[in-house]
């Protein structure tokens, strides 16, 4: 038998019936595939367009129901015989239902359809208003914004103290009381508060909490209890007292030129004394000092700062240790009896050095006042401003502060401006005024 032949390598192979046509078919798999994919892309940006023209939708409808509450709000009488022509008077807010096409001086791609429902209260003068916006979606879907509200009668005339500036007169205070009354000063609960200035003396004094006037003088207080610790049991050996409390703080800074924003030096000893004119109107004040320092520790459940004495040390206060903040100075409280159905006193406090003296040289002090134009006349010439004397006192004086400087030093600034004793390192610009000798 003659011997197979050989395939020659440049004779091509035949391809067999079942493997004819499978490229075409691969072909047609991939376009399939490409083509689901590019419907699936068309559908999720439908998708995408479809919840960005309801979320636009949406937006719009809210706009729409807030514009009309603010239309409720701005009412400009409470009468509707008193309503100003164009302006919503307040007994006209009633239920209604309109249509809006457009918004913003825009047309919108469908039409809202507002619904307002109003609720009245005329014994309390309130209007509780809800504000629905509903719409169709492309879809064919119904959707609803509701935005609800309250419109109060009130005399729109009253709105406008919003723009008005508070009083610099006005400080505020807690506890339901006069801001005259020191926030440190403890509530009793019957309107009084009761305030020990020295935590280590037996001295409290009584203030009534509407007229922050000083109405007794308590002895044998317990040196352990601390203002916060005192009840009306603890003001057992009270005497009546008629008076006006007035306080401070004094600080030293030995810096040539004086630093009153950083006035931390360590405090000399004094007293304060308080020079009455018209001896006739007021009794002797009685005035008490302490020397204190600034400290930081931290408590069960928080990180404290308080005003200690400059001697304390941690132990007395019960903590393991503290941090010093480097902030010295000494506190002091005058309570100025007043007599007569005025109840006003007039004069001047002063600070009395204790072993050392006030003059020119470098070897003496100056006392300056720290100075507050609260009114902006360009003067100090209110009481609350810290004047050189006070004239026709009738109520509690506070923060009335000082700055003790070399003195062959001037007292610092001139421009008056507000000073927080609390955060006096914080002030840019500090005006003093020269006050001893």
């Amino acid at each position: 038998m003659p011997p197979p032949c050989a395939l020659s390598e440049s004779q091509p192979r035949r391809l067999g019936p079942k493997q004819r046509g499978v490229t075409l078919i691969e072909a047609l798999l991939a376009f399939l595939v490409l083509a689901g994919g590019v419907l699936s892309v068309a559908k999720l940006q439908l998708h995408l367009q479809a919840h960005a023209e309801e979320s636009r939708q949406r937006s719009e409808a809210m706009r729409i129901a807030q514009e009309d509450i603010d239309l409720l709000r701005s009412f400009a009488d409470r009468s509707a015989d008193a309503g100003a022509a164009g302006a919503m008077p307040f007994d006209r807010i009633e239920t209604a239902t309109v249509s809006v096409e457009g918004f913003g001086g825009s047309p919108t791609n469908t039409v809202f359809r507002l619904t307002r429902q109003v609720d009245d209260n005329p014994s309390a003068r309130l209007e509780a208003a809800t504000v629905s916006v509903a719409w169709t979606a492309r879809d064919g879907s119904t959707q609803q914004a509701v935005l609800n509200s309250v419109v109060a009668g009130v005399n729109p005339a009253i709105a406008g103290a919003l723009t008005v500036a508070p009083s610099r007169f006005a400080p505020t205070s807690g506890y339901a009381r006069s801001p005259g009354i020191p926030v440190t000063a403890k509530s009793l609960g019957d309107g009084r508060s009761v305030l020990k200035p020295d935590s280590e003396g037996t001295i409290a004094y009584v203030f009534d909490n509407l007229s922050a006037q000083v109405t007794q003088r308590c002895t044998n207080v317990a040196i352990e209890r601390t203002t916060a610790q005192l009840s009306a049991a603890d003001l057992t050996y009270c005497s009546e007292l008629r008076g006006l409390w007035l306080s401070g703080t004094v600080r030293f800074s030995n810096a040539a030129p004086p630093a009153p924003e950083a006035a931390n030096d360590i405090p000399l000893e004094l007293t304060v004394s308080v020079a009455l004119t018209g001896a006739a109107d007021a009794a002797s004040p009685e005035c008490s000092t302490k020397a204190l320092k600034a400290v930081q520790y931290r408590s069960t459940d928080s990180i404290r700062r308080e005003s200690v004495p400059l001697s304390a040390t941690p132990a007395s206060i019960g903590v393991a240790e503290w941090i010093e903040l480097g902030e010295r100075y000494v506190a002091y409280q005058c309570v100025v009896p007043i007599r007569g159905a005025a109840g006003r006193w007039s004069g001047r406090s002063n600070l009395v050095p204790l072993g050392w003296s006030l003059g020119t040289t470098a070897a003496d002090h100056q006392v300056c006042r720290y100075t507050t134009d609260l009114d902006r006349s360009g003067a100090i010439d209110r009481n609350e401003e810290h004047p050189s004397t006070y004239t026709a006192v009738d109520r509690a004086l506070q923060q009335q502060n000082f700055l003790v400087i070399r003195g062959d030093q001037h007292c610092p600034g001139s421009t008056a401006m507000r000073i927080d004793i609390r955060d006096v390192a914080s002030a840019t610009a500090i005006s003093t005024a020269q006050h001893q000798p």
